[in-house]
């Protein structure tokens, strides 16, 4: 007789993924809500939804998949209807060697195997997903198979490109252009007028995309008709404005930015997609940290009190490892505030509060406030100013630990950054528990990666060693022939500590700075990227586009 699983609280305490007295909140939450218990511990932020796949994966033997970056084939989508997907909660993936592959968020649905022999006639392989991901990729991705977006939009191209007089609904192409950038991973949508066209471009993986050519009879209508529903004026086309919007697609809800400015041929207009709704941090495993700088992050983050800073430019994750530091907390016996601009990551169990200028609710005033409501850890989206970076220096002295992001190139560069600000060497070094900086740098499509031996000049150019095996990108429907598939953090990270206090107390110069950490071990962003190259994580032209 096989023995019965074991229960989903002592699996996840196995894994470490929780603890007793988190467990016993939620059975507290349970009393209320009816809800499974890791339905719960999840809704709460507790648990993260790929962290219970990957346990429950290793538990019955099967493969963990990552669905937030896979894509499947549409033909294998056809083989089991969209219906069936949705009541079995099964997602077909790949058709390999006579058998399906297939995702599901419960590994001990024995009828799973059956259920999918008989509608799609072949033997399976069951792969573990996340419960959450899993949901979204069914909607998502037959959605798509019965509204082809992309097509859709070429189809209206070519219309109006054989027809420049014919009517255009505007309204809707505007609507498919949101939907194909949100199912596509988008970060911003640019609308760029030339001549004589309008380019639509897509930032994805923080590369630029063309995606779309229209004819150049349509970019006042289009841009309009974007003003509008951003609460912009239509009548000003010669100043910059921003404006905001909303868009919903399958559930989750995007705030999205609208920027526009004059050029020689018109109004260039940036919308940069936030989620608001539906999206969820991630832990610091997803984020691609090397081993020893997650350990690193761990400690540092588990400090009491002090000021870390997470720094990088826009778009280098910044505000997603905050989020995964905030999982790392007892955010049961610690009371934990953020003030963000937007709130990004929906976390019930902390006190999450938003910028509002209009009412003068700024970062600097929300530190000032939360200091009188019994804080252990404060959240501040960004140090911008003088103001805040004093009152953020404030609370980290009196005991309380400050997590904050700052726009510098470096993590040495943080602390010339902070001087700028007004913080005095004393109080900054007295302050300071450590500097993460941080770069994203796309992952190589592990579908079509090729190996391959780089120009000799590039080796030597790039710092690293010659014979090994190098990868570069290849071409495939799973990554959209881009040769990238997500992305994935490299970082470097300094830790105030011991002499360094000291260096910075008496302002020493950077330089005499960054020459001792060096020649204490410490290791920076290109050479924890040239480790991610070594590995076959990244490519060398990529490394090089981010880094230098």
């Amino acid at each position: 007789m096989q023995s019965a699983p074991p229960k989903l609280g002592t699996l996840l305490q196995e894994y470490g993924l929780i603890t007793e007295e988190q467990i016993q909140y939620a059975v507290q939450e349970q009393k209320a809500t009816g809800e499974r218990l890791g339905e719960c511990l999840i809704r709460l932020g507790l648990l993260i939804d790929t962290d219970l796949a990957r346990a429950l994966a290793k538990q019955v033997g099967l493969p963990f998949i990552d669905l937030r970056t896979f894509v499947p084939d549409r033909e294998v989508l056809g083989r089991i209807p969209g219906q069936a997907a949705r009541q079995s909660q099964i997602l077909p993936l790949r058709i390999e060697n006579g058998h399906i592959n297939v995702a599901v968020a419960d590994p001990f649905n024995s009828v799973v195997s059956d259920t999918v022999f008989r509608i799609a006639s072949l033997p399976s392989n069951i792969y573990v997903a996340a419960g959450n991901e899993l949901r979204k990729a069914i909607e998502k991705f037959y959605y798509l198979l019965e509204h082809p977006v992309d097509e859709e939009i070429e189809a209206e191209t070519l219309r109006l490109r054989a027809s420049p007089g014919a009517d255009a609904d505007v309204k809707n192409l505007l609507n498919m252009l949101l939907t194909s950038a949100v199912s596509s991973r988008a970060t911003d949508i640019h609308i760029t007028p030339s001549d004589v066209s309008t380019r639509i471009m897509l930032r994805i993986d923080g590369v630029m995309r063309l995606v779309h050519v229209f004819p150049g009879n349509l970019h006042k209508r289009l841009i309009t008709n974007v003003k509008v529903r951003a609460g912009m004026d239509i009548s000003e086309q010669r100043k910059p404005q921003d404006g905001r919007m909303t868009f919903e697609f399958l559930g989750d809800l995007f705030d999205i930015r609208v920027s526009s400015a004059r050029t020689n041929f018109g109004e260039n207009i940036v919308l940069r997609l936030l989620p608001s709704r539906g999206n969820r941090a991630l832990g610091m495993r997803d984020l691609g940290f090397e081993p020893e700088q997650a350990e690193q992050l761990r400690l540092l983050f588990g400090n009491p009190y002090g000021m870390v800073l997470v720094t990088g430019p826009t778009g280098s994750g910044k505000t997603s490892t905050l989020y995964a530091a905030l999982r790392t907390q007892d955010a049961i016996g610690k009371n934990i505030v953020t003030i963000e601009d937007p709130i990004e990551y929906e976390f019930l169990m902390i006190r999450q509060t938003q910028v509002n200028r209009n009412a003068g609710y700024t970062f600097s005033t929300a530190i000032r406030t939360f200091m009188r409501q019994d804080p252990d850890v404060i959240l501040v989206g960004e140090i911008r100013d003088e103001e805040t970076a004093i009152m953020a220096t404030r609370a980290a002295l009196t005991g309380h630990l400050l997590l904050s992001t700052l726009h510098t190139n470096t993590s040495i560069g943080a602390l010339a950054r902070m001087r700028d600000l007004g913080i005095s060497p004393y109080l900054l070094a007295n302050s300071l528990s450590g500097i993460l900086a941080q770069r994203l740098v796309r992952r190589l499509c592990p579908n079509c990666k090729q190996p391959y031996s780089p120009p000799e000049e590039l080796i030597r150019a790039s710092n690293l060693p010659p014979g090994h095996t190098y990868y570069r990108p290849g071409r495939c429907d799973q990554c959209r022939d881009t040769g990238y598939l997500g992305r994935l953090a490299i970082a470097e990270i300094l830790i105030v500590s011991g002499d360094i206090v000291h260096m910075i107390a008496r302002d020493a110069p950077l330089g005499e700075i960054e020459h001792y950490v060096r020649d204490q071990g410490f290791v920076g962003l290109a050479e924890t990227g040239r480790r991610k190259v070594l590995d076959g994580s990244t490519s060398i032209e990529e490394l090089t586009r981010v880094i230098g």
